[in-house]
């Protein structure tokens, strides 16, 4: 046969196929008001198996997986659209935001102190801590209003110790934005680049600099932030020692900038959330977070996004990180990571509403980490 043919030939059976669809979704509500009747669950673990072993008896062996994955689709597909009729909302209920708040940051002069003025404009209202983790503490205690903390950088990644304090810690996040990372090598006045030996900084910051680290010889040591590496150095009778921070964060210290354009990118952004005890959504909230586990079975993650594909829902980031000590209990049950979730959407509409409450239920674990604004 000519491939035209054979292409007329597939059109056909996908015009069977799409019609035998529209029948089964038919009946896959029919179902769905049947259980509502009886008090049934949406999903039903036997007749599931039931139906992808005898799609897999029902074909050649070597087709045998293929159909099962097709099925498990076509159920995946049927379980979103009876979760859209049977899920009951429950409205997400916002506190206000406050005004002239408290907000708390890390050391003076690190780039989370940019990142806060971003948010809340000049000349707002900064406690310092030293370091995240008292962040944290400090919105959870109400010694602060809001907390502001880097999540990730453009050329290093995550910053990890932000992914294992967002488990131990209750919160939402209210905004996010990125600032502009610009590094510089700073030392006391009249230190030349070949006195320095030891280079203090954050971790990332050091990860961002690597290259010329590594040219350059110098041995490394980390600090809590970058501004609390400039306040080591200035601090310190050592002149064999510099810094890696931002021009500003140096001058404040009385540093000076003795190596420039450092970076081994140039284009280097890191992004930072606001925090805050209660659920709060700005007007133009756009971006949902959560994360969640899933269980330890084949094409467990790919059933997951498969409930975001079906309702249009537009994943933006997706991060697996190990699952901590105090989720160790999960293990048995779910693979040895847990996920973390960004998309595009809001709360304000009903199928996420339900959509959520849906991984809210048919998940080992599960949290909602805030509907929030992304700062320009």
């Amino acid at each position: 046969m000519e491939l035209t043919e054979l292409r007329n030939e597939i059109d056909n059976i996908d015009d069977e196929i799409a019609a035998l669809f529209e029948k089964r979704t038919r009946i896959a509500c029919d179902i769905a008001e049947y259980k509502r009747a009886h008090g049934m669950e949406i999903f039903q673990g036997g007749r599931e198996d039931e139906v992808l072993k005898r799609a897999a008896d029902r074909v050649s062996p070597e087709n045998a997986d293929g159909a099962k994955l097709l099925f498990m689709t076509l159920m995946d597909i049927s379980k979103c659209r009876q979760q859209q009729l049977l899920t009951e909302i429950k409205p997400f209920i916002p506190e206000c935001e406050t005004a002239n708040p408290l907000v708390g940051a890390v050391t003076k002069g690190s780039y989370t102190a940019d990142a806060c003025e971003k948010f809340f404009g000049n000349g707002c209202n900064i406690r310092y801590f030293r370091d995240f983790e008292s962040v944290f503490k400090a919105v959870e205690d109400d010694a602060v209003d809001y907390g502001v903390i880097p999540i990730e950088n453009s050329t290093a990644g995550d910053v990890s110790a932000t992914y294992g304090l967002m488990l131990r810690h209750r919160f939402y996040i209210c905004r996010s934005t990125k600032i502009r990372i610009d590094h510089v090598l700073a030392a006391k006045p009249g230190v030349r680049p070949e006195d320095i030996k030891t280079v203090m900084s954050h971790e990332m910051a050091l990860k961002q600099c690597s290259v010329f680290l590594e040219k350059s010889g110098y041995s490394t040591e980390n600090a809590s932030s970058t501004a609390k590496a400039a306040e080591t150095v200035a601090a310190s009778d050592d002149n064999t020692i510099g810094a890696i921070c931002s021009a500003s964060c140096a001058k404040l210290f009385g540093l000076v900038p003795i190596v420039t354009d450092i970076m081994d990118i140039r284009d280097n952004y890191t992004r930072f959330i606001t925090i805050s005890k209660d659920l709060q959504i700005p007007k133009n909230a756009s971006v949902v977070s959560l994360c969640l586990t899933v269980p330890h079975t084949a094409g467990s993650l790919y059933r997951i996004l498969t409930r975001f594909a079906y309702c249009g829902l537009n994943l933006c980031h997706i991060e697996s990180k190990p699952l901590p000590g105090a989720l160790a209990y999960l293990k048995d049950d779910a693979f040895e990571f847990i996920f973390y979730l960004d998309f595009i959407g809001s709360v304000k509409d009903e199928n996420v509403v339900k959509l959520l409450t849906g991984l809210e239920k048919g998940t080992k674990f599960y949290r909602f980490l805030g509907n929030y604004e992304e700062v320009d």
